[in-house]
């Protein structure tokens, strides 16, 4: 009989030391640190920037502009050549333009005026018929575009006209109705009646300031954390292509910028900015309205562990009878995702790991760690209850703490487009309006020293350009809503 009883408690033991040596041999080793930096290739952001022209804007610069005569010319009323008589075409009225969807269309009122110069009757007797006067109001159009300049460019043709009195020049007994001789010389000098309103909207008409200013803004140093050193983010400009469209009340340019996100320590040793290029059309499977922008922000191994100090070191903990004192915590990239090592005293003294995985939650713009394990390096078999006491805690002052950076650098993304985009003009000449931000994806990736977001986020963004300047269109100040 004691033989198998002798038997049996040794298989016992031999089963307990191996489940304790197990248990000790599974707690004891930590998950393995991280020591690669993590290198950072940002992808490339596309801002897509609608420069909102007023149409009512560009009519009343042409009217402040374009005035005097459109034409003075002589021409003769008859193939004999015996009567001739002096031509004028002189803006009186209000231009107007509006669009039709694909081309705009200008009206044109102008005053004719018309005197006899020389007749069969001779010069003398010439000078005394009465000269004639009556309205035509013209009818331009012209499809839009954008020459290499930026600047917008027309090619207006008469569509058609109509008096708004018989042209008849009385000459002693006689009546003669020019309306003929007029109508042929208003073909024949078709070009000369709308080459004035082309130039002077090409001139007036410029985006090459407005998208140079765009341009140049993106590429200036934007500072994004002062502590514990300086460190500013600049967007690489390397491409820009545009469209212009018509709208009922607006022409519309899209201008859409391929730039990169770098990373600068010392604005010093910027790189030179890329020049404005000449205008290039965007291809048709390219047009899209939102912004589509990388942002990178990074947080230290060094300021985690800092906070979850203040926030964790010292306290009590107490569940089902156990109580334990926090007496430090370390977070650290390990192998197996973010790992947290927490040293305990009290009912359960030891060592506990935590390892997750950080995911950034769309839905709620929030960060959370996800599949936490536990490890654990302790004399006390009953420590395997810790997971229960620590698990939630941990999981929820860590979160807070990543959330807390998180949630800052989402609140400036507004902020840090607008300074990306519109600098300090905001005011003076240029206002930016941004609407439907848009977290679409964020990247975590972790290295030896901290934890890095790229995050990849949708606006739309406008400009607009209402008032008028002696040579060029300004950006009209808008009532926007505080986005930071």
């Amino acid at each position: 009989m004691k033989k198998p009883i002798i038997i049996t408690a040794v298989v016992v033991a031999l089963l307990a030391a191996s489940f304790y040596f197990l248990l000790r041999k599974s707690s004891a080793i930590p998950p393995v640190a991280i020591t690669e930096t993590v290198n950072i290739d940002i992808p490339q952001s596309t801002f897509n920037i609608p420069i909102r022209l007023e149409i009512k804007s560009l009519s009343d610069y042409l009217n402040a502009k374009i005035t005097g005569q459109f034409l003075n010319t002589t021409l003769f009323l008859q193939e004999s050549r015996k009567e001739k008589i002096a031509l004028t075409l002189t803006k009186t009225g209000q231009i107007t333009i509006r669009s039709k969807g694909r081309e705009l269309v200008c009206t044109l009122p102008l005053t004719v005026n018309a005197t006899l110069l020389d007749s069969r009757f001779g010069k003398t007797l010439s000078k005394l018929v009465k000269p004639f006067r009556t309205t035509i109001i013209l009818t331009l159009s012209t499809p839009i575009a954008l020459d290499r300049d930026w600047k917008l460019k027309t090619n207006f043709k008469i569509r058609h006209y109509r008096w708004a009195s018989e042209p008849v020049l009385k000459i002693g007994p006689f009546r003669k109705n020019l309306r003929e001789t007029l109508d042929n010389a208003i073909r024949q000098n078709n070009h000369r009646l709308t080459s004035m309103v082309d130039k002077e909207i090409n001139k007036a008409a410029s985006l090459e300031k407005t998208v140079a200013g765009v341009w140049h803004d993106l590429q200036e140093p934007i500072l994004i954390y002062r502590n514990p050193a300086p460190i500013w983010m600049r967007f690489s400009c390397n491409d820009i292509k545009g469209d212009i469209s018509l709208q009922q009340q607006d022409i519309i340019c899209l201008a859409s910028v391929k730039a990169k996100m770098l990373i600068v320590t010392d604005t010093t040793t910027v790189l030179k900015q890329h020049p404005l290029p000449d205008f290039k059309k965007i291809p048709v499977e390219e047009l899209q309205r939102k912004s589509d922008v990388f942002i990178y922000a990074n947080t230290s191994f060094h300021e985690i562990n800092q906070q979850l100090n203040e926030l964790l070191k010292e306290a009590e903990i107490s569940s089902k009878g156990y109580t334990i004192t926090i007496k430090a915590i370390e977070a650290y990239a390990s192998t197996e995702g973010l790992s947290v090592a927490v040293d305990t005293e009290g009912d359960l003294k030891g060592r506990f790991f935590l390892t997750g995985h950080p995911v950034f939650d769309l839905a709620t713009k929030r960060l959370n760690i996800v599949d936490f394990d536990f490890a654990v390096n302790s004399n006390s078999i009953l420590v395997n209850r810790g997971d229960e006491i620590l698990h939630d805690l941990l999981k929820k002052r860590i979160a807070s703490k990543l959330n807390l950076g998180m949630e800052t650098l989402i609140a400036k993304l507004p902020f840090i487009v607008h300074q990306a985009i519109a600098k300090e003009k905001t005011g003076k000449t240029i206002d930016l309006i941004m609407n439907n931000l848009e977290i679409k994806q964020c990247d975590i990736l972790m290295g030896k020293e901290g934890v890095h977001f790229i995050i990849n986020a949708s606006t739309e963004t406008t400009l607009t350009l209402k008032g008028t300047s002696k040579n060029c269109f300004l950006i009209y100040h808008l009532n926007q809503q505080s986005l930071h």
